[in-house]
């Protein structure tokens, strides 16, 4: 008999499996991810660019620069990364890369009204980005400094920053000058930056791991603020909320702008940039928190792979538009459609069915916010599948009844949802501050 003891086989085999499932697994930060993402648009911008230099595909500029200011926007919002270097994540700082986010919404929703603005800015992040960051580089004693007393991946990350930053002062005044180079070119240095970019996630993730005990792991930002206006302390808000709030932004603002088009108080906008900014989501999504279709996944390299790909056919429809719409927007419809089935079988379904088949001895009273979480996620299951389903009317009700019905539901659905995933942004933010231990 082993009394209800697990036998040392047992406790063997269950961690074997624990290191499997660890090996199988890819820890990848969000730094790290954003600058593949990243790496993953300058190549295929460098690549399509030879060919809109030719003539052989259409070109939205104002899209592609708006992908692009959101790309850094998520980088001040999740990190508060900025273009003038790292600053501590405040309220203030989100706000600021919220907006800059919107900005990037809009231009890539209306890339012709905002094309000359959204280059501009583009070309200013990328200039100051690329001289601030070159010149703490080696101005930092914790930095080049130290870094090249270090062989191997120190060295290796110190040239990585150079190549970065440099071919980033270059692509800035290509930028604001345009026309100062021909496109030819100017795609070898996109194509040597993506590249660039790639080099440099390697590098900080393997000196990551490798310094994980030590210095790796220190983060280089002021200390909290105690006390003080609200908007300049330090926010708590976790990388998935991060996402979410713009995540739930956009949707209400995109589901305004539909409502106006339908209205006709405003003009049509590109409706390939909005497709492929929602690909790229899913993208970061998948590959910075393993969450997809409602679900959450080990962080593999075919799921790792399966981001990427989301990632470059986002970016893709943004960059040149009306060639992956027929093939983008049914895949987003059913993708919603089995998102909110998910949600609605493992968070609703699930534990109720548990519940009912597994009472407990006495009955347990659920907390307002539990009942609130579920009635959150419930109403998001719902309008979900059905934001899905009116996705697909276009296309599998061409007529009369199917445009009726993706007209007067589709701007309500679209901002229901931002309200939802603002709403569970707070009631989680609020669990996460009851579960944390005092001081």
């Amino acid at each position: 008999m082993n009394n209800g003891k697990p036998q040392p086989d047992s406790l063997a085999q269950q961690q074997l499996q624990s290191n499997i499932r660890k090996k199988a697994q890819i820890d990848l930060s969000i730094e790290v991810v954003l600058l593949v993402v990243g790496g993953v648009f300058f190549l295929l911008f460098g690549v399509l660019l030879f060919l809109i230099d030719r003539g052989l595909l259409p070109y939205s500029e104002g899209s592609m620069y708006g992908i692009f200011v959101v790309l850094v926007s998520m980088q001040i919002i999740t990190m508060g990364k900025t273009p003038f270097g790292d600053v501590l994540r405040s309220w203030l700082v989100v706000v600021i890369g919220l907006l800059a986010a919107m900005l990037g919404t809009l231009a890539i929703f209306y890339p012709v009204h905002l094309s000359e603005t959204i280059r501009i800015i583009a070309g200013l992040i990328v200039l100051v980005a690329g001289a601030v960051g070159m010149l703490q580089l080696f101005i930092s004693e914790d930095r080049a400094r130290g870094w090249m007393k270090v062989p191997g991946i120190l060295q290796q990350l110190t040239v990585a920053c150079v190549l970065v930053y440099g071919i980033e002062i270059v692509l800035g005044i290509i930028t604001l000058l345009p026309g100062i180079m021909p496109n030819p070119l100017t795609a070898v240095f996109l194509l040597l930056f993506g590249a660039s970019l790639l080099f440099l996630a390697r590098c900080i993730h393997m000196a990551a791991h490798q310094y994980r005990s030590t210095e790796g792991k220190r983060v280089l930002e002021p200390s909290t603020p105690k006390r003080g206006f609200f908007l300049l302390k330090k926010t708590s808000l976790t990388v998935g909320n991060s996402f979410n709030i713009y995540q739930g932004s956009l949707l209400i603002l995109l589901g305004i702008l539909v409502l106006l088009m339908i209205l006709g108080i405003i003009p049509s906008f590109n409706s390939d940039g909005q497709l492929g900014l929602l690909l790229v989501l899913t993208s970061l999504q998948l590959l910075a928190l393993g969450e997809f279709m409602g679900s959450e996944l080990s962080r593999s390299w075919p799921a790792i792979a399966l981001g990427i790909l989301f990632a470059a056919a986002g970016f893709f429809s943004c960059i040149v538009p009306g060639v992956l719409t027929g093939v983008i927007q049914p895949l987003i419809g059913f993708q919603n459609i089995i998102s909110g089935v998910l949600i609605l079988a493992t968070k609703i379904a699930g534990p109720m069915l548990y519940q009912i088949s597994h009472p407990p001895a006495e009955p347990v009273a659920l907390p307002p916010i539990v009942k609130q979480l579920a009635l959150v996620l419930t109403v998001t299951g719902i309008v979900t599948i059905l934001f899905g389903i009116n996705m697909l009317a276009p296309l599998l009700l061409p007529g009369l009844f199917g445009m009726v019905a993706y007209a007067l539901l589709l701007p309500l659905l679209i901002i229901i949802m931002g309200l939802m995933v603002l709403i569970l942004v707070a009631i989680t933010q609020k669990l996460n501050g009851m579960s944390a231990p005092s001081p």
